[in-house]
């Protein structure tokens, strides 16, 4: 049985696809994010842009967001802070969010 489909209908369920796709490549990082192996934020970086590409919102894409956002905070930090000097407080401070973020 061969229907013809117009063409907007296959751009969308691609996306819809893709989307899919993308959210079970999420939910995998999510759920093995504290494990022993982390991903790097090159990754992480990868599933951002996949997401931009797709452009559709759901939950999973917000938390991977977050933990992108907070991981590329740190890494500004963490590079201002090996060139300057900053008080021993605020070093421990980093160095223990550092080890809690979910990336290697």
């Amino acid at each position: 049985n061969l229907t013809l489909r117009p063409r907007s209908l296959v751009r969308l369920q691609n996306r819809v696809e893709r989307a899919h796709v993308l959210r079970r490549r999420i939910v995998v990082w999510n759920e093995a994010r504290n494990q022993e192996d982390p991903q790097n934020i090159k990754f992480i970086a990868t599933l951002i842009k996949e997401a931009n590409k797709v452009d559709l919102a759901f939950p999973e894409l917000l938390t991977l967001t977050g933990v992108h956002k907070k991981a590329e905070e740190w890494m500004e930090r963490a590079s201002i802070a090996a060139r300057t000097t900053i008080s021993f407080e605020e070093l421990e401070t980093l160095v223990s969010t550092g080890e809690s973020l979910p990336l290697n």
